[in-house]
């Protein structure tokens, strides 16, 4: 179901988003993932509660965008140069309205800018679908530890074409 986009700004990710990073990713990876991973291995991914020092670093380190959808905080992604989409998530409750494919959408040209050929991501098995759909093909399956729990996520990659 798509939203009304004219109700949605991107902007900046800015280290001062820290709070609200940790809030969406916690509730993402809690809420959002149930249907292809388990309870042990969300709390193993999420961690124990939201941890804003987490963020902090990874948001100064990386280009980011925040969506903001009616006034809320509703999904960010980021891109580590050149080509590497490092953090992508949304809101649950808000999945399916547009607002990742706008931050994708963003993102782009971003990378192009930054002369990267391709863009990359470790897609969770829930990401996956998104990703497909805007073109990443499945490279291979990736393995991490995290918390003593074995995680699964797919190595995805889109090639840019220049200019577009």
């Amino acid at each position: 179901m798509s939203a009304d986009l004219t109700d949605l700004t991107l902007r900046p990710l800015l280290i001062d988003d820290a709070d609200t990073v940790a809030e969406i990713f916690f509730d993402a990876v809690l809420n959002g993932t149930s249907r292809f991973y388990s309870q042990d291995e969300r709390e193993a991914w999420a961690g124990p509660h939201p941890d804003p020092k987490r963020w902090r670093g990874r948001i100064g380190s990386a280009v980011g965008l925040m969506a903001d959808w009616q006034g809320k905080a509703a999904g960010f992604m980021t891109l580590m140069t050149p080509g590497l989409i490092d953090l992508a998530f949304v809101r649950p409750a808000l999945a399916g309205r547009g607002i990742g494919a706008a931050l994708l959408g963003q993102l782009e040209p971003i990378a192009r800018a930054t002369g990267a050929h391709n863009l990359e991501t470790q897609a969770s098995k829930a990401a996956e679908p998104f990703f497909a759909r805007h073109g990443f093909e499945t490279l291979e399956p990736v393995t991490s530890f995290r918390r003593g729990v074995t995680l699964h996520a797919l190595h995805m990659r889109k090639r840019l074409r220049p200019g577009v």
